[in-house]
């Protein structure tokens, strides 16, 4: 069986950059045996989680501005997304690491990435909440993971 990660990205505290840290901490609370990992930012510390695994699936606010708020996209990193600001608070883009990471250490990375976005409204406001909108993706996101990994050979887990 693949070594696999779930990462989720983003401030919490920041209304709708938190939408990938919520769901992934959903995730980890539903299902013990996903190795789920939460990081505030996509600075190199991206790497520093991926490394060495097969497949890292990594849950981020994304905002495209063609969008409606909530809406969930699958994102390749490998291609050009200049028109995808990856959420609110992030100091480096997280395509920009991910190249970095096959540039640098291109042994050690993951044979595969799978990027899901969920498309946000408001990042800068200070509120633990998501928008309504944005709340809801929680459990369409979790099961489109969970079908992933079914389909990659994780049989252990909870429909």
């Amino acid at each position: 069986m693949k070594k696999v990660i779930v990462v989720g990205i983003g401030n919490p505290n920041f209304k709708d950059d938190g939408i990938g840290y919520k769901v992934v901490e959903s995730l980890g609370k539903e299902q013990e045996e996903i190795e789920t990992l939460c990081l505030l930012s996509t600075d190199l510390k991206v790497l520093d989680v991926i490394l060495d695994y097969d497949l890292a699936i990594i849950v981020d606010g994304v905002k495209t501005g063609l969008l409606k708020p909530g809406t969930i996209i699958e994102i390749d990193p490998l291609k050009s997304f200049d028109y995808i600001y990856a959420s609110g608070t992030h100091s480096l883009t997280l395509f920009e690491v991910i190249r970095i990471g096959y540039q640098v250490f291109p042994e050690r990375m993951p044979k595969e990435i799978k990027i899901i976005g969920i498309e946000v409204e408001e990042v800068a406001l200070f509120d633990k909440e998501c928008s309504p909108e944005v709340n809801k993706s929680i459990p369409e996101v979790i099961k489109k993971i969970k079908n992933y990994l079914l389909l990659r050979g994780h049989q252990n887990l909870d429909p």
